[in-house]
């Protein structure tokens, strides 16, 4: 036993090593980013909700136009309610001027750059969960979730919630407003209105639509 020991811990211990620092280095991708932080905010739903709650995460959907569809983040449906979430992994400092809600300031060491407040991209999300699920608009709550490093200096932006905040704030929701019947016919909606594939096929799906559309206004 000891010797099995003595020459598999090293290697696996190494290999450890290696994936920490791939990670590391993966992350300053935008790509990777965020498809590893949507990822810990769906596991963290699937795991700590109860059975009440069905999560879809990453969920593409048709928008009016074909040629630009409607990627969302995450979709939380339950009988207290549907919870529409934009997920950003962002890090540095944000600052959000009150004269300027639209747009936050990341500052990163000596840059500083604007970034789009997640909530009102969020606003694009939720009309395409109105589309396919074919109405209870009035049901739905929309946050933003920060699965990244970030920090608000000056406090945490109204319904914006690192993963851990944004759980209690779901379950903190105890009114029934959904039948069981109505919760089985959003999530039926929800599945088949999507469109198929996982992050990386969805991401595939986009690049796709974007470069036919730009396609239609080459010159000729």
């Amino acid at each position: 036993m000891s010797d099995f020991l003595a020459i598999y811990v090293p290697l696996v211990v190494f290999f450890l090593g290696v994936g920490a620092i791939a990670h590391a280095r993966l992350l300053e991708r935008p790509a990777y980013r965020g498809w590893w932080g949507e990822y810990q905010v769906n596991l963290l739903l699937r795991l700590c909700l109860s059975s009440e709650y069905r999560v879809f995460t990453h969920a593409l959907y048709p928008g009016k136009d074909e040629a630009k569809p409607t990627q969302v983040d995450h979709v939380v449906v339950s009988r207290y309610g549907l919870f529409v979430i934009e997920n950003r992994c962002l890090k540095g400092s944000i600052v959000v001027d009150p004269t300027e809600p639209n747009t936050w300031v990341q500052t990163i060491g000596r840059r500083k750059n604007r970034v789009r407040n997640p909530l009102v991209q969020n606003y694009t999300a939720i009309k395409a969960v109105r589309q396919a699920i074919g109405g209870h608009a009035s049901k739905i709550s929309n946050y933003a979730v920060m699965s990244g490093s970030a920090t608000f200096p000056d406090g945490w932006p109204p319904r914006v919630f690192g993963p851990w905040a944004l759980l209690r704030k779901i379950q903190s929701k105890k009114t029934l407003i959904l039948t069981r019947g109505q919760v089985l016919s959003i999530c039926t909606a929800l599945e088949r209105g999507r469109i198929k594939g996982g992050y990386w096929a969805t991401r595939k799906h986009i690049v796709r639509a974007s470069t036919k559309s730009a396609s239609r206004f080459e010159v000729r």
